[in-house]
């Protein structure tokens, strides 16, 4: 499993394509409760843990229960963990969820990436 993140708008979809040699029929995007383990790709794990969020749903605990499945993919997410601390309740669950969740996926990956301005650093390799 590759991770990838970083903050939003910093080119972390277009590293994935020129670095994984990766098209669009690869990249499954994130926006619903279920995940499409088909595609190479899961984009915007961010967006699917929002989701479940407002749901009452435990983005960790179906990452653990899923997580021979998440194996041979690339994972990119938003770094959301950065900056103010939301008012909102349902924003700062958000966000710490999100946090556990790539803690608990970059220590389960063989790569981590962080982005930033287009730029890769290595962070596990």
């Amino acid at each position: 499993m590759v991770l990838v993140f970083g903050g939003a708008y910093n080119g972390k979809l277009d590293f994935v394509k020129e670095k994984f040699n990766v098209n669009e029929d690869d990249i499954f995007y994130c926006g619903v409760n279920e995940i499409d383990f088909s595609k190479k790709v899961i984009c915007g794990l961010h967006k699917f843990t929002y989701n479940n969020i407002l749901k009452d749903i435990s983005s960790l605990q179906y990452i653990k229960e899923n997580i021979n499945l998440f194996k041979d993919k690339i994972i990119i997410s938003d770094e959301i963990s950065s900056g103010i601390v939301p008012l909102k309740k349902e924003e700062r669950m958000w966000r710490e969820e999100t946090g556990r969740c790539l803690q608990y996926l970059s220590k389960e990956a063989s790569c981590v990436y962080r982005i930033f301005c287009g730029i890769p650093t290595i962070i596990k390799d």
